[in-house]
């Protein structure tokens, strides 16, 4: 089982597998643990449409979370967790696979494919001179976070998107579900390079956890997860560097969303260069409800600029502070609060005054470094460590924010079933 992490303080089995199937009877399946294979006497000490707790005959004990996800998809979570006291000489990896494996076979579920790919940050942002054709040059440090997007793909006649996910209601309800949502751009790209009969098309599921239009990647990460769904269930076998050059042509993040890692990105954000031996960077994301424009920012920057005599035709090209990497690399994160920019944050505090306040509240419960992340409206905190964010995050939230602590560098778009 490719996906199963072993945890070797304490053997721990901790794995997650999507099934295409009916609720119901995946519930009554599951808590038919007499039917379980193997000969390891399990027994049901808990039983909810949500969770389920099993133990063994060695006292180790296994929590199953059942959640349904957009598509008609139950996503499975397992934590099963040894005692350390036996050495019972189970192979739990192979019980859990032959178990998975029973229930393919007795549920005879869809087929489906399920890949997650990385929200991101960008913790420098420069943005160089207006060109001809109304775009910029920028020089990107993107940091990919543990926030993921999820889509599931499965065959059918149709186009079609089904959200789900974390935002609220009103935050996924601005997810367009019709053609016009980029991943169904991306099945239909992908087909087209299939050979598969016309008739087959993908319904696709979507379940959401970075926030909409927050300068955080998340359409990018849900095409760049599509690219990987519609190359499995299309059957392209398409490699790398195919997938890349698709991504390219989908939008500035949708490569850094496959890619995933620290990379500065430069021309439109799309020229990847990555940055290696990044130590781990803990930060707290603080969410709005209102998107901002992107477009929008950038005039506003640019009409910023002139006020000041500046000519944003007649610019220097932009680079990324090489103390940064350097930072990064070291982990020292005075050294990362000192050079983290984002030119765009003038433009967008401009438009959003009233989040000056909100980074003001955020310095002031010790965060070493508050900015717009982005465009905005959302907003970044460097912290000094782990427990740091999620003090800070769980403090935030008690004031009435919808903050979230995060950490990077998070690895890019994986097939995960």
């Amino acid at each position: 089982m490719s996906e199963l992490a072993r945890n070797n303080v304490r053997t721990q089995y901790s794995f997650t597998r999507h099934i295409a199937c009916a609720e119901g009877p995946l519930q009554l399946l599951l808590a038919d643990v007499d039917r379980w294979p193997g000969n390891l006497s399990p027994r049901l000490m808990s039983n909810t449409k949500q969770e389920m707790v099993v133990a063994f005959r060695d006292n180790s004990r296994a929590r199953l979370r059942i959640t349904k996800i957009a598509g008609g998809v139950n996503r499975i979570s397992i934590e099963h967790e040894a005692a350390p006291e036996t050495a019972t000489g189970v192979d739990y990896e192979i019980f859990w696979f032959e178990l998975f494996e029973s229930l393919q076979a007795r549920l005879m579920p869809e087929q489906i494919a399920v890949a997650t790919a990385p929200g991101k940050v960008n913790i420098y942002f420069k943005v160089g001179p207006l060109k001809d054709d109304g775009y910029h040059d920028v020089a990107s440090l993107y940091l990919a976070v543990d926030l993921t997007e999820t889509v599931v793909g499965q065959i059918s006649t149709e186009y079609s998107v089904k959200v789900s996910g974390s935002l609220d209601d009103f935050a996924l309800l601005a997810v367009p579900t019709d053609e016009s949502n980029l991943v169904v751009k991306v099945a239909k790209q992908i087909k087209g390079l299939s050979g598969t009969p016309e008739v087959l098309k993908l319904q696709l599921g979507i379940d959401k956890h970075v926030p909409v239009a927050g300068g955080m990647g998340g359409g990018s990460a849900d095409a760049a997860a599509a690219l990987l769904v519609s190359n499995a269930m299309f059957r392209t076998d398409l490699g790398h560097d195919q997938l890349h050059d698709i991504a390219a042509e989908l939008g500035a993040d949708v490569p850094f969303a496959l890619s995933g890692g620290a990379a500065i990105g430069t021309g439109k954000g799309d020229l990847l260069q990555p940055i290696e031996n990044v130590k781990p960077v803990h930060l707290v994301i603080v969410a709005d409800q209102s998107g901002l424009s992107t477009p929008l920012v950038y005039q506003r920057l640019d009409a910023l600029r002139e006020s000041r005599g500046e000519d944003p035709k007649n610019l220097a090209e932009p680079i990324v502070d090489a103390q940064l990497v350097r930072a990064l690399q070291s982990g020292n994160v005075y050294d990362i609060a000192d050079h983290m920019n984002n030119d765009l944050e003038e433009a967008t505090l401009s438009l959003r005054p009233d989040l000056e306040t909100r980074m003001i509240a955020i310095r002031q419960l010790g965060a070493l470094k508050v900015m717009v992340s982005g465009s905005g409206p959302t907003l970044l905190a460097l912290c000094g460590s782990e427990a740091a964010a999620k003090e800070i995050a769980e403090k935030l939230n008690k004031l009435g924010y919808n903050a979230q602590a995060v950490s990077g560098p998070a690895g890019g778009a994986e097939l995960v079933d």
